[in-house]
């Protein structure tokens, strides 16, 4: 036995061919790194629902001693008339000032538990996106409407870290909502900032039973750096987005089928490998299969990318999905510059999503990209 080691991937010493003591080896904190990237993308949703009151029933019924044929006969336009002034409507809160209020609640929580606040990313749209399509749709879900998932969105508009999204809503469902607005029933009207103050305190503390406390994990995830606000809202609804970042100045860049990753390494952490996700393209029939989906994953694992190997041996192909040699791989003195084609594994069109993956100090992985990449052929 040689005693060189070339990666967990790799089942046998290429140089001796004596069975790789690492192979398959398991980190602490999670399983593969197949499985370790879907659990890092795999988020989960919040939802607060408000019982509307029928008016007729606020009114007392519909008997009355008017004569017949007159408004009041009508128990709806009596109701109307009687209860709606004193439903008094909620002061409008500029948008600014909804996202500060996120924004604190979230500090708040992660100061809680002795972690670093998380800032503002105001040059990503991809969460105000987000929120306003579930906001028209009243479909609360982590695929937009055209069939994107979060990450998708996220480096469509320029996001260059890894994403991971909550979402939350409070109002009613559409049904109740168009009633609402024609006033047909008295509904009760949101105010949004104890609303917001609501759907945190669901995530933090009520999120275990709904969704084995994905919110809380976002909340408190430590390798979060940034947080991607969006709020939309009227009287009866309120659509909340939360796009978690760990964004530490790697840049993806892609020209055809080469990729490259290159940036600042964060202080403490250790580059272990790139994966490579796949999705089929985004789709209004992709919406419609996975709009009440209560979660979404990273899809299926096409490619994982490896350091170069000495000339004259090449990894392993395990068959399911495809292991990459880098074509650079520089790692030190605090910086990252990694390159590789992605030709092998891009067998058909749909969306080949990077990530970076790193361990911290405490020896845990995370992604520090989500880059997207959509094939489709001319």
């Amino acid at each position: 036995m040689c005693g060189a080691r070339y990666g967990a991937n790799l089942p046998a010493c290429p140089n001796c061919g004596a069975p790789n003591a690492f192979y398959g080896e398991k980190k602490r904190g999670g399983g593969n790194k197949a499985g370790i990237i879907a659990a890092i993308v795999i988020a989960a949703i919040a939802v607060i629902f408000i019982a509307p009151q029928f008016i007729e029933d606020l009114a007392g019924g519909g008997n009355n001693n008017n004569s017949a044929g007159s408004d009041d006969d009508n128990p709806v336009s009596r109701a109307i008339k009687i209860l709606q002034p004193q439903a008094t409507k909620p002061e409008k809160v500029p948008q600014e000032e909804l996202v500060a209020h996120v924004l604190a609640a979230i500090n708040s929580d992660r100061k809680k538990f002795g972690l670093e606040p998380v800032k503002l990313d105001n040059s990503n749209q991809a969460a105000q996106l987000h929120a306003e399509d579930v906001f028209r749709t009243k479909q609360i879900s982590h695929w937009t409407s055209s069939g994107e998932k979060p990450y998708m969105t996220y480096t469509r508009l320029g996001g260059e870290g890894s994403v991971h999204q909550n979402v939350a809503i409070a109002g009613f469902g559409p049904d109740e909502y168009d009633r609402c607005v024609s006033t047909i029933i008295l509904c009760e009207r949101i105010d949004p900032i104890s609303t917001i103050d609501e759907l945190e305190k669901e995530m933090m503390y009520n999120d275990k039973e709904c969704c084995d406390n994905g919110h809380r994990d976002n909340i408190l995830d430590r390798d979060h750096t940034h947080v991607s606000i969006g709020i939309v809202y009227d009287e009866y609804y309120l659509a909340l987005v939360q796009n978690f970042e760990a964004d530490y100045g790697l840049f993806t860049s892609v020209e055809g089928t080469k990729v490259s990753i290159a940036g600042p390494m964060p202080a403490g952490a250790k580059f272990d490998n790139v994966v490579v996700y796949y999705d089929k393209l985004p789709s209004k029939e992709a919406y419609d299969a996975n709009k009440e989906k209560l979660s979404y994953d990273a899809g299926t694992l096409a490619a994982t990318v490896f350091e170069p190997l000495p000339r004259g041996l090449k990894y392993q192909q395990p068959g399911d999905y495809v292991v990459i040699e880098a074509g650079r791989w520089r790692n030190g003195n605090g910086n990252l510059d990694v390159s590789f084609d992605l030709a092998p594994a891009m067998k058909e069109d749909g969306v080949y999503t990077v990530y970076a993956m790193l361990e911290d100090a405490d020896g845990e992985q995370f992604s520090a990209t989500s880059h997207s990449i959509f094939v489709k052929a001319q």
